[in-house]
């Protein structure tokens, strides 16, 4: 029978080395990408029983992966399920409608895997040939099991020495000694989890019989044991402290690690600007002109106090390839709005994202990205924006984002109404350069991700 094969797509190397671990234990041979392109790129010379996809990723995010893969029809019909910290019935629901089958959560169980594999008909199955061969033993027992040394057993001074076991025999041994080891094992857990659920339960019904004593009658004496139960609750509370901790702080680095990747890419694409040649002169004394009557940074308006009572312009750009309404975009604006509604303004907040027009090629993956630098303006094979082009609400603002929009309208009563449109690529705060048989496809994306943006407007209420 051939062996059942799953991929795993995650750019976090213990995400995808921890969930390897659990698959394997369910007898699946694991393949592992970073990147999604990279996982399409497999798709063409291999097809897997099963594809965990993550959602966040650089380049191609899970959820163009998932449409990619099921807009193919060689790839259409393999299962995906979403491995993401993502949550939430938007989020799931959206999952779905592109074609996933479910989304298991980072902090996985190996019951959530049992049950997908369950579902996908993809767990082994343990027939009286594989017990007699041994060749289908859980690989967990069988690591924790060593093999039967008939050669060199340790032996007693006194203890005779017998002939080696039969090859038949001591498979059947080594298979029944890896059952009894699974067996015990799961028996352990189980008599672990009844104790843990017995103590909490004693520990619920102490507090609750813990009432002050009457006036008329002497105090009750406590029992000799109630500290002891009273530290263990705070041991099993402070555990659970600690997992969400843990979890928050590494979402919080995540978000602190794409908001400095943004503010680089930023700096970088200024100082290219600045950079231009002298034949561009023109075009850089434009484009100076225009950045100096262009909105505001977003980030520099949400650290200052914010003037609810006069109308705000702001402006931020938005990196090739990434959502516009998320990321560093996301953050900002929800400092915006949070700062609104805890100064009680009334008012509209218009969002806008606006494309740029990048050179772009299409690369082995059917996936179009950015041309070289070096690469002639006439030679690249759009002139556009991918996103743009797509034409979907979801390929232009984040599920995260989407909740964000939801939760301040609820948190300002009505007083703050957010409005979210798109522009046309003729908006553009940089005049594109000239095309001419010299113009680099470098030249003109730097100009096209000056333009490629979201611009977010504040107009009080009078």
């Amino acid at each position: 029978m051939a062996a059942r094969r799953a991929l795993v797509v995650d750019d976090s190397k213990s995400a995808r080395a921890f969930l390897t671990r659990i698959l394997e234990r369910y007898e699946l041979a694991v393949d592992s990408v970073e990147t999604a392109e990279q996982a399409i790129d497999y798709l063409t010379s291999q097809r897997p029983d099963v594809i965990f996809m993550d959602h966040l990723m650089p380049g191609m995010d899970g959820f163009q992966a998932v449409q990619s893969i099921k807009n193919n029809p060689r790839t259409a019909t393999i299962p995906i399920m979403m491995y993401t910290s993502q949550e939430g019935e938007l989020y799931l629901s959206q999952a779905r409608a592109l074609g996933a089958i479910g989304v298991l959560p980072k902090q996985i169980k190996h019951a959530d895997v049992s049950k997908v594999l369950e579902q996908l008909h993809l767990l082994g199955e343990v027939t009286p040939e594989v017990e007699l061969a041994g060749a289908e033993a859980e690989p967990v027992a069988l690591d924790t099991v060593p093999p039967l040394d008939t050669t060199s057993e340790r032996r007693g001074p006194m203890r005779p020495k017998a002939p080696p076991l039969p090859q038949d025999l001591r498979l059947v041994i080594e298979a029944m000694l890896a059952h009894h080891m699974l067996d015990v094992r799961r028996f352990i857990v189980e008599n672990l989890e009844n104790n843990a659920d017995r103590i909490v339960s004693d520990v619920r019904l102490m507090v609750q019989d813990q009432t002050p004593p009457a006036a008329d009658f002497p105090p009750r004496e406590q029992p000799t044991d109630w500290r002891l139960w009273l530290a263990v609750a705070g041991l099993v509370a402070a555990f659970l402290f600690g997992l969400q901790w843990s979890k928050q702080r590494g979402d919080s680095d995540a978000l602190s690690a794409q908001l400095e990747k943004t503010q680089q890419q930023l700096g970088e694409t200024q100082q290219n600007l600045l950079a231009l040649q002298p034949a561009d002169a023109a075009a850089a004394a434009a484009a100076a002109s225009a950045a100096a009557s262009a909105p505001a940074p977003l980030n520099d308006v949400v650290a200052e106090p914010t003037a609810a009572g006069h109308a705000i312009s702001m402006m931020e750009p938005v990196p090739f390839g990434e959502t516009p309404l998320a990321g560093a975009r996301l953050e900002h604006i929800s400092g915006l709005l949070t700062r609104l509604a805890t100064q009680g303004s009334r008012g509209v907040v218009q969002i806008r994202s606006i494309p740029g027009r990048f050179c772009t090629v299409t690369n082995a993956g059917g996936a179009p990205v950015l041309a070289s630098d070096v690469l002639l303006y006439s030679k690249c094979e759009q002139a556009g924006n991918p996103r743009d082009d797509n034409g979907s609400a979801s390929q232009r603002q984040s599920v995260a984002f989407a909740n964000m929009v939801s939760t301040a309208r609820q948190n300002s009563g009505g007083k703050i109404d957010v409005q979210i449109s798109a522009g046309n690529s003729d908006e553009v705060v940089t005049p594109y350069p000239a095309v001419s048989d010299t113009l680099t496809a470098g030249e003109w994306n730097r100009v096209a991700a000056a333009n490629n943006r979201v611009e977010v407007h504040w107009q009080p209420a009078h």
